[in-house]
């Protein structure tokens, strides 16, 4: 069981009302609205893409524990309960990747880009860059490279799984497992995000 925890919405940044600095929201898209969220709720949220180049601070999974831990002598004191409510609003997930639930997650959810793609080089054939056309950001096999560029044409995750799957690759929930278990070296360097899926169109 590896149950990984994923934030939800495409971050827009901050908000003033007015002239007052103090006087702001954090503001999330999900799905078709814009959420607000304190600057503490934003913290964790933020956190929840797992941190860039750093894996000798958590070496394991990026889960609900790491987020929590990392507040531990911070400002934010309650980061467990920070944590409840977004998971609350959908603005956060918990997923057993290793799961049929994690199939469930994959419907109700969809993948965007947010980086260039930049393929790949003479050099690193099998790596994949994402970023900005002055500074690659994030590397990829060319399983998650294809899924990264293709998924948000799919209605949902599952979908674009299926879409993605051939003789020459694993199944469909493979290739679902191996994404959410990499999906936080996409999340962390915002080479992308999750968002809620595409209602199903009815005539």
């Amino acid at each position: 069981m590896t149950i990984l925890i994923f934030p939800i919405g495409h971050c827009l940044g901050t908000h003033y009302s007015g002239g007052d600095p103090d006087d702001h929201v954090q503001q999330v898209r999900l799905g078709g609205e814009i959420v607000e969220l304190t600057d503490h709720e934003f913290a964790v949220w933020s956190l929840a893409h797992g941190l860039v180049d750093e894996p000798e601070v958590v070496p394991g999974p990026w889960d609900r524990a790491c987020v929590e831990d990392a507040f531990a002598d911070s400002g934010v004191s309650n980061a467990a309960e920070l944590v409840d409510q977004l998971l609350t609003r959908s603005l956060l997930a918990e997923v057993d990747v290793d799961s049929p639930a994690a199939a469930d997650f994959a419907r109700q959810h969809r993948l965007l880009p947010l980086h260039l793609g930049l393929g790949n080089s003479a050099k690193y054939s099998t790596m994949f860059a994402a970023g900005t056309t002055e500074q690659p950001l994030v590397g990829m096999t060319k399983t998650l490279y294809d899924m990264w560029l293709w998924a948000h044409l799919a209605p949902n995750l599952l979908a674009a799984c299926e879409e993605r799957a051939t003789s020459d690759s694993p199944d469909a929930l493979g290739l679902l497992t191996a994404a959410l278990t990499t999906m936080h070296s996409l999340l962390a360097p915002s080479a992308a995000c999750l968002d809620l899926a595409v209602p199903e169109y009815q005539p």
